[in-house]
């Protein structure tokens, strides 16, 4: 397992992305996207595509007047590294500035050499093929396939800051992911 994703597991930053920061904090930091993608038709919930690499952005609540659109409370909620097969990490140079050799990887070896290199990381009891980290305002996962390899390492914001991901607009004004946000 490559060092900077021993520190990705550890930390829950990559190279200069850090959970939270604005869409263009990111590029100003990686470059522009191969893609972005909306989600749910709406802008607020965002997919930026550096393959293998993904970023979420998301809106947050942070007062009830906030509509569709509101870009100034778009936050990168999660980073996500793909691993397919053998094929090598190409991420963006600032990150990596070399292919990272990315061979097939079980489960329970990354297991081990997180735990040799010092990250504690533990099994989800929901989920078999999850292993967890917990930092202060993220989580860390290693997830597997069906068959124990590993296919994708991420970390997610949270808490959510103004505590709900903000979604789409409804009749009422504005619709929350989870329910509705707290008067």
């Amino acid at each position: 397992m490559d060092e900077l994703l021993i520190e990705f597991c550890r930390t829950g930053t990559l190279g200069p992305l850090v959970l939270g920061m604005s869409p263009d904090d990111v590029v100003e930091r990686i470059g522009e996207p191969r893609r972005i993608k909306s989600g749910q038709g709406d802008d607020c919930f965002q997919f930026y595509r550096y393959s293998p690499l993904e970023l979420t952005m998301r809106c947050f609540i942070r007062e009830p007047k906030i509509r569709r659109g509101a870009a100034r409370d778009t936050a990168l909620a999660s980073i996500t590294i793909e691993l397919r097969g053998d094929e090598p990490l190409v991420l963006p140079e600032v990150i990596a500035d070399r292919p990272i050799a990315a061979p097939p990887l079980r489960l329970v070896d990354a297991h081990r050499i997180l735990a040799d290199r010092g990250v504690e990381m533990v099994r989800d009891p929901d989920i078999d093929q999850m292993l967890k980290r917990p930092l202060d305002e993220a989580r860390v996962l290693v997830v597997s396939d069906a068959d124990g390899f590993v296919d994708e390492i991420s970390a997610r914001w949270r808490p959510w800051p103004g505590g709900w991901f903000y979604s789409e607009e409804n009749e009422t004004g504005f619709w929350v992911t989870g329910g509705p946000p707290s008067a």
